[in-house]
């Protein structure tokens, strides 16, 4: 089989790319015949015997692949929400059907405010083309919840989570030692402002590094400095080898504030046998599967309870044979 794979053009390589470039990898070997796409070529999509759309904002572009054998995978909020992240500026969660209200008002407080209120306006389309293709793949539960509560047809959503076995392994032999990790991409959603002052509200103190970049970095280095954590933080930048760095952890923080619609960094840490402390938010209890603490998403106070409680870096060795501790924190925000 002739399969086409698109996405659209991103300087960044985020989870959607890793997700594609899995499956792209995964049909291969299958013996398809396996082509990725970065622009709309109508004559392409004519060749091929399906199509699988991995990210597409335009709706224009979107109304360009042929319904009948295009797959459309949903990775973010972007067909209920035209922010992508389903929380408002003022760093609320938001869980209302997308439409002109009140995305109309929201919207245009991301960076690219003529896009998002593109976004907006073209809203309704985006669905009825969504609804239109032979097939919506989500990542979880909880993202099929969202698409058919803003009307979306529950029989055309398959739900697919990634394969543990897929998931990467380390390369090498790890860094050394590390007692509390955040891999990610440093974005306000990704909730480490949430952790640097969790950090600062711990009874005992503990070192956190952190692998990745983003556009919060210089933001959260200062945040570091005035809570007086920063002797405490190890900013490690960017890591091809981010499972060595799990797998030499004595936990793996997820603090998100937004509704991932899954968590891959969650899922691979729980894979490596990895004690995991995550936000209680969006598709992440999925992720984890039973096997993390979960806290109220951007409550420090939980998030610094369950670290004080998380098992230290002196017992790395011990927690290889160790069950995690899956009890709920439900302690309210302060």
């Amino acid at each position: 089989m002739r399969i086409l794979l698109y996405l659209d053009p991103s300087p960044v390589r985020g989870g959607i790319e890793v997700y594609a470039d899995r499956q792209a990898g995964r049909l291969r070997a299958a013996g398809h015949e396996v082509a990725v796409a970065d622009r709309i070529d109508p004559d392409a999509f004519a060749r091929a015997d399906a199509v699988y759309v991995h990210k597409c904002a335009s709706v224009d572009d979107l109304a360009a692949f042929p319904p009948d054998k295009t797959t459309v995978y949903i990775h973010d909020h972007e067909p209920v929400c035209p922010r992508t992240y389903a929380y408002t500026p003022l760093g609320h969660t938001c869980t209302r059907p997308g439409g002109l209200w009140p995305c109309l008002f929201c919207a245009p407080a991301c960076r690219d405010w003529r896009g998002a209120l593109r976004r907006v306006l073209s809203q309704r389309r985006r669905k009825e083309l969504l609804a239109r293709v032979a097939r919506l793949v989500v990542i979880s539960e909880f993202m099929k919840s969202r698409l058919v509560a803003n009307g979306l047809p529950a029989e055309k959503i398959v739900v697919s989570p990634p394969d543990p076995s897929e998931f990467p392994r380390p390369a090498g032999t790890g860094p050394g030692p590390v007692d509390l990790l955040y891999a990610g991409q440093l974005l306000r959603g990704k909730g480490v402002q949430v952790l640097l002052r969790a950090m600062a509200l711990m009874r005992r103190p503990r070192m956190l590094d952190v692998v990745g970049t983003g556009n919060m970095e210089a933001e959260l280095r200062a945040l570091a400095d005035r809570l007086g954590v920063a002797g405490r933080v190890r900013w490690r930048g960017f890591s091809a080898d981010v499972p060595a760095w799990m797998a030499a952890a004595a936990c793996v923080v997820v603090p998100s504030v937004w509704q991932e619609p899954y968590g891959l960094v969650a899922a691979e840490a729980v894979a490596l046998g990895r004690p995991v402390v995550a936000s209680d938010i969006g598709g992440l209890p999925e992720a984890c599967g039973g096997k993390a603490v979960l806290v109220p998403p951007g409550d420090a106070a939980a998030l610094a309870e369950a670290l004080d409680a998380a098992p230290p870096v002196s017992d790395r060795n011990r927690l290889q044979s160790i069950a995690v501790d899956c009890n709920r924190i439900t302690r309210s925000p302060a």
